[in-house]
């Protein structure tokens, strides 16, 4: 059975398919009423033995030991109001508990959204829609957080009614990654 370590549950809809897919699940979300309504579906659903929830603010460290999970997944988690460093910073949590050769895969709403030009501009790529600011992905900022991964796999894809228009990113952490972070 495969550790997936999901960043952003909200509410569970991916948690939920992994636990039916017999993975061991840790869903991160900084919202504990989410957290306790995936864990009370998952009851529900019999898998919740293979769920572990941490309420977590995401521009912190991960609270997970190095190497300890085979996959990290999150849907639109990065596309939340981090500035680029946050997600620097994050993305570098993310190779830091990674095992090698593990996975990484998230979705971002990219700057060929609708959304994406429209609203306030808050900075760069960083807009604000609604009261809700949502940072707008381009290729130079996937290709920042893959350091230490391997060439990101990019599939573009859209998602709802208005349709969003996103980039599922998949890539691995690489051995070099590890010789850089007990040498560098």
């Amino acid at each position: 059975m495969g550790q997936i370590l999901e960043l952003g549950a909200g509410q569970g809809r991916d948690t939920l398919a992994f636990l039916r897919a017999e993975l061991v699940v840790t869903a991160i979300d900084y919202a504990p009423e989410a957290l306790a309504e995936i864990t009370e579906n998952a009851r529900a659903s019999g898998v919740a033995h293979r769920l572990t929830t941490l309420t977590q603010d995401l521009h912190k460290p991960l609270p997970l030991p190095d190497e300890s999970v085979s996959g990290v997944y999150s849907h639109m988690l990065f596309n939340m109001a981090f500035n680029d460093e946050d997600l620097v910073s994050l993305a570098s949590e993310v190779r830091r508990v990674l095992v090698p050769g593990g996975v990484h895969i998230y979705t971002v709403r990219h700057i060929g959204d609708a959304h994406s030009d429209s609203g306030v501009r808050v900075a760069r790529n960083l807009t604000e829609n609604g009261g809700f600011i949502v940072h707008f992905f381009d290729r130079l900022m996937v290709d920042r957080l893959s350091a230490g991964f391997s060439t990101p796999d990019i599939v573009e894809f859209e998602e709802g009614v208005l349709p969003r228009r996103l980039w599922q990113i998949t890539q691995r952490k690489t051995t070099e990654d590890i010789r850089n972070i007990h040498h560098g």
